[in-house]
């Protein structure tokens, strides 16, 4: 194994880690922009009644049982995650809602073991950034896409200067303590360069949908809790109990600034990239 190989190996790893020790939390802290984004994402790739879909890193199901109440009974939304614990957590919810139309399997993106044309249309929210080979994904996607199949991804960006001062004080710990600025990100962490990626791939009529929206979260501590759910959770929790103490505490005076009367508010600039397979 080549050293970037094994680097990729190691990352996945990392990214499969972090999120199945999440997995019983995510998106349950604060408001929920993945189930905001999922309705959407299945609306922009045009998902219809009985078709068959495939939505990867599935996560605890945003886009997936948004796919599952558009295809009904007649369809089917089939998920597949990396980390096993939101597998676990997604198909608990899966029974619970006694979905017929909707399954979830333990799977890399990179390597579906679905056969060529499986499905009508391939979904992937927040994750496209986390693939070492997004050549290899962006294969895998429209290999198992039938001709005239839709693919459908999601990217955010977080328009509040909080955020921007954030990520600026996180580089600044990151500097000075040695601390990890996250789990790793590919190409597809690239926003602006998707759509020539996705015409690389073979895919056709690449266009991009933006929308902005506004999240309110109940207070500072929430947004602070809310880190701890899904991926900023990684580099928070690489500091020492010093460190993090004081990293809080310099976040919530920061967002304190920020506060409104009903809480924080955080505008999410949200992209869309929906692409075709030829038919």
């Amino acid at each position: 194994m080549s050293d970037s190989e094994a680097e990729h190996k190691a990352r996945k790893e990392r990214i499969a880690d972090l999120y199945h020790r999440v997995a019983s939390v995510y998106g349950q802290v604060g408001p929920n922009y993945f189930a905001y984004a999922g309705r959407h994402l299945v609306e922009h790739t045009g998902v219809t009644e009985s078709a068959q879909v495939l939505d990867v890193a599935t996560g605890r199901g945003a886009n997936l049982f948004a796919a599952a109440e558009v295809v009904g009974p007649q369809g089917m939304a089939m998920g597949v995650d990396l980390a096993l614990g939101m597998v676990r957590e997604t198909a608990v919810e899966i029974e619970r809602r006694k979905l017929s139309q909707a399954a979830i399997r333990q799977m890399d993106a990179e390597h579906l073991v679905f056969s060529d044309a499986s499905f009508d249309y391939v979904l992937c929210g927040f994750a496209i950034f986390f693939f070492p080979h997004l050549e290899r994904a962006l294969a895998e996607f429209l290999r198992v896409l039938r001709p005239g199949g839709r693919l459908g991804i999601t990217v955010a960006q977080d328009l509040a200067s909080f955020s921007r001062w954030y990520g600026e004080h996180l580089t600044a710990y990151h500097q000075r303590y040695h601390i990890p600025l996250g789990v790793g990100v590919g190409k597809g962490g690239d926003y602006a360069a998707l759509p020539e990626y996705l015409t690389l791939a073979g895919f056709v009529g690449v266009q991009v949908i933006q929308e902005q929206a506004e999240f309110i979260y109940a207070d500072a501590q929430e947004w602070w809790d809310s880190r701890w759910t899904h991926g900023p959770r990684y580099s928070l929790e690489q500091m020492t109990p010093q460190v993090l103490a004081q990293f809080k505490a310099e976040v919530l005076a920061r967002l304190s600034q920020d506060a409104r009367p009903d809480g924080i508010h955080e505008t999410m600039r949200f992209q869309y990239i929906i692409a075709g397979k030829k038919g």
